[in-house]
């Protein structure tokens, strides 16, 4: 898939990340070392304005370029800028492979030489507050005067306007920024620096962490249920198998060969009754626990104790 080229809106709003990838893999295609060389100084004055630093992998980009690339004007014109990001004997050959002699460097790199002290300089003001997102928003004119907006975000506010003016200003030498073949940024007019509160954020990468973490989440929690049901189905199933040895009828009683090793149930202590006690039933009750069979009992025996206390007789069936 090839790669297009970058414009403004990559150099100055894309990730840091996503748009080192983007640098390497379009100089990998194109292999336009002047083009690279371009995108590499944008880069330099976003991060100037930004306080921050270019990662590793593009510092040794720009080694690369200036110490094997065919030297052409565009490398000798911007090469002040890249001198910090190599070592003093890897400067000393790249001097010697792009300019004739001293004072062929002091002519070609003389604009460069202007600005470049603009790159490093630190911010000198102490504006910057907690919970505020700072921008620049600056305006050039094209070829053919007409203005064009370029926007700036996560900028260092304690930067001073003069240091602000001159890396803008440093736009202005570039070729990259064009419309229809027309440059963009010719002519640099003004620029403002704002701040605003962030009072509350909302993004959609979190929301969809969150529910990748809740379906883990509740998968884990289905296959603990999962296992939970497992175990309770085992112990019901071995409860009611319990509860059918000891409601068999006696018809079944009678076919169930007798197991030498089994021990007979224990009986549950009674309650003292005055009424004598009847033969079990409980075969006639299948399928309820002995509890239940405990508790009709219990509710029959006082049934009884209340009518001969009221005075009742029993029905006698005819």
């Amino acid at each position: 898939m090839d790669v297009a080229k970058l414009g403004q809106r990559q150099l100055f709003l894309m990730k840091w990340e996503n748009l080192e990838g983007r640098i390497l893999k379009r100089f990998e295609q194109s292999q336009n070392d002047s083009e690279v060389i371009e995108y590499l100084v944008a880069v330099l004055v976003r991060s100037a304005l930004c306080s921050r630093v270019i990662s590793e992998t593009l510092q040794a980009l720009i080694r690369e370029l200036f110490l094997t690339s065919e030297p052409n004007d565009t490398l000798r014109r911007y090469a002040p800028y890249f001198e910090e990001y190599c070592e003093k004997s890897e400067w000393k050959t790249i001097i010697k492979r792009l300019f004739r002699n001293e004072a062929d460097y002091l002519a070609c790199t003389k604009e460069a030489r202007g600005y470049k002290d603009y790159l490093i300089k630190e911010g000198t003001l102490d504006i910057r507050q907690e919970n505020h997102a700072y921008i620049v928003e600056s305006f050039f004119e094209d070829m053919n005067g007409k203005r064009h907006k370029l926007t700036i975000r996560e900028v260092d506010p304690n930067k001073a306007a003069p240091v602000v003016t001159k890396l803008l200003q440093i736009l202005t030498t570039l070729t990259i920024f064009e419309t229809n073949g027309v440059r963009k940024f010719v002519k640099f007019i003004n620029y403002e620096g704002s701040g605003k509160i962030i009072t509350t954020a909302y993004d959609t990468r979190l929301e969809e962490a969150e529910e990748t973490v809740q379906e883990m989440m509740n998968e884990k929690s289905s296959n603990d249920t999962n296992a939970k049901n497992s175990s309770r189905k085992t112990g019901n199933l071995n409860q009611l198998a319990n509860e059918r040895k000891q409601t068999t009828t006696p018809h079944d009683k009678g076919n169930v060969t007798p197991t030498p090793a089994a021990s007979k149930p224990k009986s549950k202590p009674k309650k003292p009754s005055k009424t004598p006690k009847k033969s079990d039933t409980a075969y006639l009750r299948y399928g309820k626990t002995n509890e239940q069979i405990d508790k009709e009992r219990e509710k029959r025996r006082l049934e009884r104790e209340k009518n001969k206390v009221l005075g009742k007789k029993k029905r006698k069936k005819k």
